[in-house]
């Protein structure tokens, strides 16, 4: 698929949490390649929610999320790291492996789908040079500013060269001087991709979007330049075979080490619990 044919388009879409929340009611949404798209909101306005709907963080309890041709609810849980390979996301607190490098932060998108380890070093380092990191690749994340984490953050989600990058609030935990650096990064990043990024700042929409799109309650409030969808570029959503989805024996086992690592509270108690399960069964 070219670039030029894609698109997000929601249609009647709604979300509702166990919790009886309604974070998006019955929205209508269409998203054009190239745009430059600021949803603003207070909190609780349902920003969070629709970037992860586009992710495939959330399913949508009703409705259509098509991405990039794509109905999203029907791509398998197994198949979603292939789906996201041409969807870059940022988020607000980084969401960086401590215990890993620079390097193999940006470089783990790529070994969850089994990519060459050629070419994830050639890659790697070509996208560390464009968000100005070349010389931080062994730095752990605690070694760097927030900007820098940030910018980090922004490699990992442009490694694989997305067509679409959603940004979830990437200014929310920098200061002014440093939000400033990170949104030109952003608006030059955007010159060949469409991006959509989430924000309560009014001033850094109006700064730097080309259509801002206000929610409030669930519900779109305003849309400054809606996107007209002529007939010949509808497509009916399909569904991809996107290839065996898996990561090798290592990746999977430096990531499990990881995770019991960082939560010591849980393995413990799952640990005991097992322990009492198996000395009740002898």
């Amino acid at each position: 698929m070219s670039r030029g044919d894609w698109m997000i388009k929601l249609e009647n879409v709604t979300k509702v949490y166990k919790t009886g929340v309604r974070a998006v009611n019955n929205m209508n949404v269409d998203i054009g390649d190239g745009e430059f798209v600021y949803v603003i909101g207070p909190t609780g306005a349902g920003k969070s929610t629709f970037i992860k709907l586009l992710y495939r963080e959330e399913k949508a309890s009703s409705g259509k999320v098509i991405v990039a041709g794509q109905d999203v609810s029907k791509i398998k849980d197994r198949k979603v790291p292939y789906f996201r390979r041409n969807i870059g996301v940022v988020f607000q607190n980084f969401r960086l492996l401590p215990k890993k490098t620079v390097f193999e932060n940006v470089a783990f998108t790529l070994e969850v789908t089994d990519t060459p380890k050629v070419q994830i070093r050639k890659k790697v380092r070509r996208t560390l040079e464009l968000v100005g990191l070349e010389d931080k690749a062994n730095a752990f994340p605690h070694e760097l500013s927030g900007g820098q984490q940030q910018r980090v953050a922004i490699a990992r989600a442009l490694v694989n060269d997305p067509d679409i990058l959603l940004a979830d609030e990437p200014t929310g935990a920098l200061d002014s001087e440093t939000s400033v650096q990170v949104m030109e990064l952003l608006k030059e990043v955007a010159r060949d991709r469409l991006v959509v990024m989430v924000t309560h700042n009014p001033e850094l929409a109006e700064a730097y979007a080309t259509r801002i799109v206000e929610l409030r309650d669930g519900i779109i409030r305003s849309d400054s330049n809606p996107y007209e969808v002529s007939s010949d570029k509808l497509e009916v959503p399909r569904h991809e075979n996107m290839g065996k989805s898996s990561m090798s024996f290592l990746t999977s086992l430096l990531l499990s080490f990881n995770n019991l690592r960082t939560k010591k509270a849980r393995t413990i108690l799952t640990s005991f619990a097992g322990s009492i399960g198996i000395i009740g069964i002898a």
